[in-house]
């Protein structure tokens, strides 16, 4: 199962936080070989690159974009933190503390939790029942206009104007994107944004770009916030629904967290289960209501 069903499992029986310390506990330890080399040594204690890499599955979305080598350091520095502290704080004998063991038990049964939980929804997610949300999806989707477009941004309509007679006189559209356009991700492209429906982009332009025909490039400049646009038709067409082998993560994702969901709602609903508001008086449910 993938780590947004485990997250999302986690959201529904403890904190986020807990859950993420819970997701790396369950994960298989590597053993020390070379493909697991030690990173780090702390009094004796070995830190494994296997911690490093538990330690980036806990990282929020953001920071697991980045690129490993950049976050390496940060990483490695907080385990070696981690591990100069546990070292002092267990010959302290902070794990006999009571509220230390009371937090430790808390963290098993997330763990236990999230491990059994895992273990009923991931085989029900077949491919049988993705192939059948994604034709019930299909069958939902309803296709809109849709233009391929390029176009070349510069900052002033004196500039626009020079490139639209450049463009009259035969000069190719996409050598001069890739050397004029301010836009210089889609300028890399010859100017090419792909296939877009009209909300996709601001009003002048798409107002601009779905008015005109297929080849046709635009007889004067479309300004907008960015600039000066010039803007050349590719192709037009219905939008379709993207094909299963795009969608398929996404999907699975989808089932995992909906089986999971019901999966803890079905053991509460055989348990019994006491409610008591903050004071420790006895509260009722709405169904008892």
């Amino acid at each position: 199962m993938s780590k947004k069903i485990l997250v999302a499992t986690a959201a529904l029986i403890g904190s986020l936080t807990v859950c993420a310390a819970a997701h790396a506990a369950t994960a298989p330890a590597a053993s020390p070989t070379a493909a697991d080399p030690v990173v780090a040594i702390v009094n004796g204690q070995d830190i494994h690159r296997s911690d490093v890499m538990r330690e980036l599955q806990m990282a929020g979305p953001q920071l697991q974009q980045l690129p490993p080598q950049l976050i390496y350091p940060q990483i490695l520095q907080k385990l070696i933190a981690t591990e100069v502290v546990s070292q002092k704080a267990y010959a302290a004998g902070m794990q006999n503390d009571p509220d230390v063991k009371k937090r430790l038990k808390g963290l098993e049964d997330q763990v236990v939790a999230e491990a059994y939980i895992h273990k009923e929804v991931e085989p029900k997610i077949t491919d049988a029942k993705i192939k059948a949300r994604y034709d019930e999806l299909a069958a939902k989707f309803k296709p809109q206009d849709e233009v391929r477009a390029r176009h070349i941004l510069v900052k002033t309509k004196a500039e626009a104007d020079e490139i639209i007679k450049e463009l009259k006189a035969g000069a190719d559209f996409a050598k001069l994107a890739e050397e004029k356009s301010k836009d210089t991700g889609s300028a890399k492209q010859g100017g090419d944004l792909g296939y877009f429906v009209h909300d996709a982009m601001v009003k002048p332009f798409a107002d601009a770009a779905f008015a005109m025909k297929v080849g046709e490039i635009s007889d004067t400049p479309v300004k907008t916030e960015f600039g000066y646009h010039i803007i050349k038709i590719e192709d037009r067409r219905k939008s379709s629904p993207p094909p299963l082998a795009e969608v398929k993560d996404q999907i699975s994702d989808q089932l995992g967290q909906e089986l999971a969901n019901d999966e803890v709602k079905s053991l509460e609903a055989s348990a019994k289960i006491q409610k008591f508001d903050i004071n420790g008086q006895p509260v009722k449910d709405s169904a008892d209501k």
